[in-house]
C-alpha cells in the first residue's frame, strides 16, 4: 500500500517571509511591504497577492509586477536559503523509513520548491511536487492530481492555514496542523506542535 505524507511550504517547512520582503522591495521599491503584511498573505495565490499590494494597477499589470517579483524572489534564495523549521532531512527520513513517501504542494509560484529542494539537497527524500504557478489551479486540485498520479492509497496533509484546511476538505485529504506555522484553523484536528514532533504523530493516525 503507497503511502505520503503531503506538506506544505511557507509556515510549515520553511518561514522565509523576511527573504522575500527583502527581495520584493529591491525589485519593486514603490510596494514597499513589511513582514506583518506578508504574512497575512502567506499561502495565498498570487493573484491575492497582486490584489492585495498593487490595488492601484490593473490586474494584468499588477500580475507583471509579481511574477518579476516572483523570479528575483527565486534567485534570491537559491542563494541565501531561509529559515527552516527545525532538521527537515531528518523529519523525511524518519517518515520514509515508516513507508511514507513525501510530496509538497503549494500555492507558490513555479521553481519556488525547487529552490528549496536544492538548497538543502532534499530533493532525493521528496517523491512528488506541484504548485499554483505550475498548473494554475487551487490547492484542493493540486492536492488530489499529486495523489492520484502517485497511485498513493493513505496520505495526509501537513499545513498551516484555514486555507489548507479548506482545501483538505474538498480534496478528501486528512489534514494535520502546523500549529507553529503562521496561521490558526477553526476546527477540531490532529496537530503537531514542531516539525521534529510529526514522526511520532504518524505513529497513532
Amino acid at each position: 500500500m503507497k503511502k505520503a505524507v503531503i506538506f506544505d511550504m511557507d509556515g510549515t517547512l520553511w518561514d522565509s517571509v523576511d527573504e522575500i520582503v527583502e527581495s520584493w522591495n529591491k525589485t519593486c521599491p514603490e510596494m514597499n511591504i513589511r513582514r506583518e503584511q506578508l504574512i497575512g498573505l502567506m499561502g495565498k495565490t498570487m493573484d491575492c497577492f497582486a490584489r492585495e499590494l498593487l490595488p492601484e494597477y490593473e490586474m494584468d499589470q499588477a500580475m507583471e509586477i509579481i511574477h518579476a517579483c516572483e523570479r528575483d524572489e527565486n534567485e534570491y534564495l537559491s542563494h541565501v536559503g531561509a529559515t527552516l523549521y527545525g532538521d527537515v532531512r531528518k523529519v523525511f527520513e524518519r517518515l520514509r523509513g515508516m513507508g511514507y513517501e513525501i510530496g509538497i504542494v503549494s500555492n507558490c509560484q513555479a521553481g519556488y520548491i525547487e529552490v528549496f529542494l536544492e538548497y538543502y539537497h532534499l530533493g532525493n527524500l521528496v517523491a512528488d511536487i506541484e504548485c499554483y504557478g505550475n498548473t494554475q489551479q487551487q490547492k484542493d486540485v493540486n492536492l488530489k492530481a499529486l495523489i492520484e498520479r502517485n497511485h498513493y492509497e493513505t496520505y495526509y496533509y501537513l499545513g498551516d492555514t484555514q486555507g489548507d484546511y479548506n482545501a483538505c476538505q474538498k480534496a478528501g485529504v486528512p489534514f494535520l496542523f502546523a500549529a507553529y506555522g503562521f496561521g490558526t484553523v477553526d476546527a477540531q484536528v490532529p496537530q503537531v506542535e514542531s516539525l521534529e514532533q510529526l514522526p511520532e504523530v504518524m505513529k497513532y493516525l
